[in-house]
């Protein structure tokens, strides 16, 4: 559209100057056929002063040049050119502008020779200086360009930089993690559970006391999910720090994404809260309500992870005898809800609550807490699914 109103512009300005210029030079030739298709020529050559504009520089001062060899009425039949001939240097192309604008002062240069008048001498003089005068502002607007252009290269290569360097961070750290959680945490809890399954053996052999034997199932089961947790934990950061030397650098926007595509290991959700409840270490009832359907992944790995971490603290702190669930399914949302019969004034906020309400967070929903009337603790998350 711009382009069409340059063209349209300058030819209705070189054909009424072309026009009006016969009034005060009689001895021009008379506008023809061919007068008309040239200054026709001149305009429409500016088709291309966007994508080509070397080209339109060529096409307009060639037709511009043959204007004036034949003798017609001087006018402004050559401010196409000019145009053109600022496009040209503007956009780079700086040998084919400087070209063109050699050949318009040359043009005229010839005239001033074949001549050999004064005044036609100032008239190739002041040309030179209007060619001058366009091509100068012409080379200021493509430095300033290839300033911003250089700047912004800059400034992307730095970012780039920037984001390499927190990869490069993040990843190191994630293998510090993974070698602390296998040397350290993942041996002790091996220990655990080996311990656990050779003192159950050893209770039932000696005919001990149920409640010990239950104690120590339930310690065995839990260590051993933990293991099976934690290697598939193992398995997302080491897996995450190798795909570093051989897939392209993501941004650390992209790290979320990173890891979630390269976990294989399943996550736990809502199906697995009865086994969850079953190595609680204390009676916990299980009450759904609403119909059940299946959430998106991060809902129920939230779901689970929730009533785990409630769990582990109602037991270590808390002092309970028993506790419930309750899962509540509505529309476009699920509610779990952890109920205990202990003293919720003794756990502490620590990092297990604050985990929570960050986890809960990340997924769009609300974490409350709160002690309950008439003694007991509350823990409830509201999830949009």
């Amino acid at each position: 559209m711009r382009t069409i109103a340059v063209v349209c512009g300058m030819g209705l300005t070189v054909f009424a100057s072309t026009v009006m210029a016969y009034g005060n030079q009689p001895g021009a030739r008379p506008l023809d056929l061919l007068g008309y298709a040239l200054l026709a020529a001149t305009s429409l050559g500016l088709a291309w002063w966007q994508r080509r504009p070397e080209v339109a520089l060529a096409v307009c001062a060639g037709t511009a040049a043959v204007v004036f060899a034949l003798g017609y009425a001087l006018s402004l039949w050559a401010a196409p050119a000019l145009v053109a001939l600022f496009a040209a240097i503007a956009a780079g192309r700086r040998r084919a502008g400087w070209a063109g604008a050699a050949f318009l002062v040359g043009v005229a240069g010839v005239a001033g020779v074949v001549r050999a008048e004064a005044d036609v001498w100032v008239a190739v003089l002041v040309w030179a200086l209007v060619v001058l005068a366009v091509a100068q502002p012409a080379e200021v607007s493509r430095a300033r360009r290839a300033y911003t252009a250089e700047v912004e290269r800059r400034a992307a290569d730095a970012e780039r930089t920037r984001e390499e360097e927190a990869l490069r961070r993040a990843q190191e750290e994630r293998l510090r993690v993974a070698r602390e959680l296998h040397d350290v945490t993942s041996h002790t809890v091996s220990v655990i559970a080996l311990h656990a399954a050779v003192a159950a053996e050893a209770v039932e052999r000696a005919g001990g006391p149920p409640e010990a034997a239950a104690a120590l199932k339930v310690i065995r089961g839990s260590s051993r999910q933990a293991l099976a947790e934690m290697k598939a934990v193992l398995g997302v950061l080491r897996s995450g720090a190798a795909g570093r030397e051989t897939a392209p650098q993501p941004g650390s926007a992209q790290l979320p994404l990173l890891l979630k595509a390269r976990e294989t290991a399943p996550q736990p959700g809502s199906a697995q809260l009865p086994l969850l409840l079953e190595t609680a270490g204390l009676p916990v009832t299980l009450d759904v309500e609403g119909e059940r359907r299946p959430l998106a992944p991060a809902a129920e790995l939230t779901v689970y992870r929730v009533v785990q971490e409630a769990l582990t603290n109602t037991m270590r702190h808390a002092g309970a005898t028993a506790a419930a669930v309750t899962l509540t399914y509505e529309t476009g949302a699920v509610t779990v809800r952890v109920d205990d019969d202990g003293d919720g004034s003794r756990a502490p906020r620590g990092h297990g609550l604050t985990g929570m309400a960050e986890r809960v967070a990340a997924v769009g929903g609300l974490l409350t807490t709160a002690n309950v009337p008439g003694g007991g603790f509350r823990v409830t998350a509201r999830l949009p699914a």
